[in-house]
């Protein structure tokens, strides 16, 4: 909508079913709804003259309100990366300057760091679904995190212990097959490690471990 002419801000009236927002009417038309924060911040009050590049000032604000908030309730489920959040609102369809916008806002409220990411989601896995340092590594890359920061937070001398803990439930659960031979444990303990991103020599020992201590047998390396 363009005007040639000077515009009066006729009314703002908050929205019935959401009170956190209100609607702008020029000239007793109605123009928009906004945030009603960022009418107080903007300072719209009944009466005022706006011109058109006022009024494009107005809208170019609330879509980029409207892209912040997008952000913040993204961001409410879990925490995010970087990446995820540029990704999900290019997905939007947000404006490449809107998007540096937001994360400007995003760094002020210091919502969006990618060590804290990589930090929650390597604890959410350790408590989970333990996987191996490499596989690890390779989800953070998919979450777009850099290289130095991947290689500082993920430890690769704990893989012998991350396998126990992945191995525990599914290990139980074979043991308590009375005829389960070693071959038989070893093949499907081994293939659900590898799954989870371990690596030979780390599968080879837990499981060999896991047997030894549970049914008091030593096994040749050689089998």
């Amino acid at each position: 909508m363009y005007y040639n002419s000077p515009m009066r801000i006729t009314s703002l009236q908050t929205q019935a079913n959401n009170p956190e927002r209100v609607n702008l009417f020029v000239d007793d038309r109605f123009l928009l709804g906004i945030n009603a924060l960022l009418a107080m911040q903007l300072d719209l009050r009944v009466g005022q003259e706006i011109s058109q590049e006022q009024l494009e000032q107005i809208q170019n604000s609330e879509a980029l309100q409207q892209s912040v908030d997008r952000a913040l309730n993204y961001l409410s489920f879990r925490p995010r990366s970087r990446q995820e959040v540029r990704n999900y609102l290019r997905r939007k369809g947000t404006p490449p300057e809107h998007i540096e916008a937001v994360f400007e806002r995003l760094d002020r409220m210091e919502l969006v760091n990618d060590r804290s990411f990589a930090s929650f989601w390597l604890e959410t896995r350790e408590h989970f679904s333990p996987k191996g340092a490499q596989a690890l590594k390779n989800e953070l890359r998919q979450k777009g995190l850099q290289r130095d920061i991947i290689d500082e937070m993920v430890d690769d001398t704990n893989d012998e212990e991350r396998a126990a803990r992945a191995a525990e439930k599914k290990a139980l659960a074979l043991l308590r097959q009375p005829d389960i031979d070693y071959a038989t444990f070893y093949r499907r303990l081994g293939g659900f490690l590898q799954r989870r991103g371990f690596n030979f020599e780390v599968t080879k020992r837990t499981v060999k471990r896991i047997w030894e201590e549970q049914r008091e047998e030593t096994i040749d390396d050689e089998e």
